[in-house]
């Protein structure tokens, strides 16, 4: 297995052997970000992958790794590709195949990618917060805890807590609305 500088080097000197390593790597967790999106149009998955690997292709000079890990940065190519090929051909849609292909997405989803794209989803949306923050929201995702007993946890009053929460949302959707305005198209 290659390593992740090995391919952005390749890919940035414009070197096939770059992307042949990159769709032997990464293509199955791309996919499978790819059907999340695009279950009820299984017909254009294989054209958005293309896409996804002709976009990294092309961009690899916009990646940044004080910003983002490579694998993030592709996953989140993936993600905007696959809502913008959904946007592109929802008139496609129909009431019976939208409930067909939903029942078909959900009988061949892929559980060992399911978890993996759960973290790296998760990593990069807590990504603007701090390190205590983004323990406390991770950990708020993914447990039943109540606010008190969260609050308990973190040693801090719920009133603390409810003001820790709100000032990451607001950071939160600060950055991503900025993100949106310069998201790879």
């Amino acid at each position: 297995m290659k390593s992740d500088e090995w391919i952005i080097a390749q890919l940035s000197q414009q070197e096939e052997d770059g992307l042949v390593t990159l769709i032997d790597q990464y293509a199955p967790l791309l996919k499978s970000i790819i059907r999340k999106h695009l279950y009820a149009l299984p017909h254009h998955q294989d054209e958005c992958l293309n896409d996804v690997f002709l976009a990294i292709w092309n961009h690899i000079h916009q990646y940044d790794s004080n910003k983002s890990s490579f694998k993030n940065w592709i996953c989140a190519i993936a993600r905007y590709r696959s809502i913008n090929t959904l946007k592109k051909y929802s008139k496609d849609l129909t009431i019976d195949s939208w409930d067909e292909q939903m029942e078909q997405a959900y009988a061949q989803t892929d559980q060992p990618f399911s978890k993996e794209l759960w973290e790296i989803q998760l990593a990069e949306l807590l990504e603007p917060l701090n390190e205590k923050d983004r323990a406390l929201f991770k950990d708020m995702l993914e447990s039943n805890h109540t606010t008190e007993e969260m609050a308990q946890k973190y040693h801090l009053s719920q009133g603390a807590l409810y003001n820790r929460i709100s000032r990451g949302k607001v950071k939160l959707k600060a950055f991503f609305q900025k993100k949106g305005e310069n998201h790879y198209e």
